[in-house]
This record gives C-alpha cells, structure tokens and sequence, in this order.
C-alpha cells in the first residue's frame, strides 16, 4: 500500500499543470456542496429560531395552526383550565402577527412581526429583555430586534446614541427603548417585542380573549409527554397541546412542505458532487490512459490488478485531501459574504464539515474505480 501511495504521488506531481486543475476542481466541489447545505440549513435553523428559544415544556396552539407566524387564535379562558392540574407550575401566553413599520428615515413601509410577550419570567429566552422590565410597562412601549434587516433604518446606533427611537406602527406612535439579539428568517425581516397589552394597542380590531400560543411549564420531576396527554382533553377541539421539542418539529415539516429549502440547496449540493466527480474522473482517466504502457509494464512482471486500483485510488485520495482544504476556506469566506449581504447567519459545523469530507472522498473513489477500468482490462501483450 505505501508502495502504491508514492508510486501515485510521484504519478500526480509529474504533471504539476493537471495536478493543480483537478485540485481546483476538487476545491470547487467541496466549496458548492459546503456553501449549499450550509445555507440550508441556515435556512431552516432561523426559521425556528423563535421556537427554539421557547424554554416552556409544553406549548398549547389552535388545531388549524401549521405555523406560528400566521398561527390561529384560540380562547385564553383554555389556558385557565390547565392551572389546575397539580403538575403545572406556570401558565403564558403569546400573542404574534404582522404589522407596518414605517421607516423614520426615509419613510417607506415595512411588513414587521411583532410578539406580545409578558415580561415577568418570560418562559422564552430574550437575552436582555428582562433588563428592560420596568421600561416596557407603559403605553406603547417596545424592544426591537438587533439582527434585524437594516431596511428599517439605524434603530441600533440611534438607541446607542440617543437611548429611545420614535417610530410609526400600524399608523401609532411607538417608543422603541432597547434591543435585544435574536434574528431573522426566510418567514420575517424584523421582530419587535412588547407586552400584550401594548400588542392589542396595535391591534384594536383583534379580540383580547384570543391568543396565539399557550407556554405551559411542569414542575420538576413531572412527565411532559404524560401532561400533555392528560391535558387534551380540557382543551376539546378548540386547541392542541403538544411538547416544546415537537412544535419545533411541526414547524420543521412545515417550512420543508412549503418552502423549497431543501430541493433547491439539495440539488446544488449534488450538482457540487457531479462537477467534482467528472472532473477527477476526467483528470485520473487521461493520466491513466497517458501511463498505459506503463502500467501494462507493471502487470507484465506480475502487478495484479489490485496494485494498479491502488495506485489510482492512491491518486483520489491525495486530490481529495489537498482538495478540500481550499474548499474548507473557501466555503468558510463564503459563509461571511452571505451573512452579511443576507443577513442572516451562516456559520460552519463540524458534522457539515465530516459529512461533506466524506463526500469527497466518496466522490473521488467513484472517478478513480471508473478510470482504472482501463487498466484493468488491458492486456500486456496487445499493448506493446
């Protein structure tokens, strides 16, 4: 085996030209499927990003709800009922929809999530929205989103500047008086929070004894699957109540079913395979068929066709290894160009990075057991 890898090193560096054409092509191989599944899953990751910062065990929707952001309301009397099961410790609520934000600066309007969220003990995780506690009780008070889209306006350096930003909200004046760090989506291009009071200022037409979501918190040592069970039916069919980790599921599925994340960026990262395939097959096939009377000189005095495989696959590997390396950094550089021009984040992980090195190489057998067909099938004596 040693024998081999140098005999294909030595093989590989003979032709500096063709070496650095199929690590190029390695190199964009590795990049494509690496950029693609990494925006993927980007995609899908701050699509939840709200769901997943939910610490409640157990969350309450209407039956007709596919997705929170444009989630049917159910009765709060619903959530009333639930407080009496020994089992739970804390009852929420959490009211979300869309509205117009106009831009103080240069006065276009923006569509907007915002979320009524109470502000004692929030059973979702806001980093510093409690320290905003006290400022967020009177009329028409807000927090707005950091990771927002800058089509907004500079709300961030204005409150870092000046403390508070007027802005208009569905045709209301509203006082936004901090932000806080949670991020964007392919579903929303801002957040705003707020308690629920100040929510249904900005919504008179909505009625006040419907919410969206209900946030239910067991005490310890409690079975969330078992609650849930026993639940359901004080809720009848007017809501559904289900685990945290299976709302997060549930809006998985959905953006899946309805977005076509996954086809899309799937199919980029099998095209990133097909290009690099083809073009290591290309590289090993003419190297091999240029090395022909050489190798039929090696089965000749005795070589089997084991060798001569490992001598080619010897080759697929070192362009899979010194390929995915340029790949690595490029899809990394990538990654920074994307999160700043999308505003979204993207950022690499280790599974992605094995799972993809694994492609590689997969990718660079497959070219490498199609070019030694030729040897292996070639007969000394015709040959020569």
């Amino acid at each position: 085996m040693i024998a081999a890898l140098v005999l294909a090193w030595r093989q590989l560096v003979h032709h500096k030209v063709k070496l650095c054409v199929a690590l190029a092509g390695v190199a964009v191989a590795v990049m494509l499927m690496l950029v693609q599944l990494g925006i993927r899953q980007g995609a899908m990751d701050t699509s939840v990003a709200f769901t997943r910062r939910i610490t409640a065990d157990a969350v309450v929707v209407s039956p007709r709800t596919r997705t929170i952001f444009s989630a049917a309301s159910f009765p709060r009397r619903l959530l009333h009922r639930l407080r009496a099961d020994e089992r739970i410790e804390q009852v929420q609520e959490i009211s979300i929809a869309q509205a117009r934000w106009r831009n103080p600066w240069n006065y276009f309007e923006h569509p907007i999530s915002i979320y009524g969220i109470p502000i004692d003990e929030p059973l979702v995780e806001l980093p510093g929205y409690d320290d905003h506690r006290d400022d967020l009780r009177p009329r028409d008070r807000a927090i707005f989103d950091a990771r927002s889209r800058a089509t907004y306006g500079p709300v961030v350096e204005t409150l870092a500047r000046e403390g508070a930003v007027e802005v208009e909200v569905n045709r209301r004046r509203i006082r936004v008086i901090g932000s806080v760090p949670v991020g964007v989506s392919i579903t929303t291009d801002g957040n705003l929070y707020m308690t629920p009071e100040n929510f249904l200022r900005l919504l008179p037409g909505r009625p006040a004894g419907a919410i969206d979501l209900g946030l239910v918190k067991v005490r310890p040592g409690a079975d969330v699957a078992a609650v849930c069970h026993d639940l359901q039916p004080y809720l009848g069919a007017e809501a559904t109540i289900m685990s945290s980790a299976a709302l997060v599921a549930a809006e998985t599925a959905f953006m899946r079913e309805t977005a076509p994340v996954d086809f899309i960026f799937g199919m980029g990262a099998a095209v990133g395979f097909f290009i690099g395939f083809v073009v290591v097959y290309q590289i090993l096939y003419t190297e091999v068929a240029n090395q022909l009377p050489k190798f039929a000189t090696l089965k000749a005095i005795g070589f089997g066709n084991g060798f001569l495989l490992a001598v080619v696959l010897g080759q697929a590997m070192i362009l899979s290894l010194l390929g995915y390396v340029p790949g690595f950094v490029l899809a990394i550089w990538l990654y920074d160009v994307a999160t700043a021009a999308i505003e979204m984040p993207f950022f690499m992980t280790a599974e992605r990075a094995v799972m993809v090195a694994g492609a590689t190489v997969l990718m660079c057998a497959l070219s490498a057991i199609m070019a030694v067909r030729k040897v292996q099938s070639a007969d000394p004596a015709d040959v020569f």
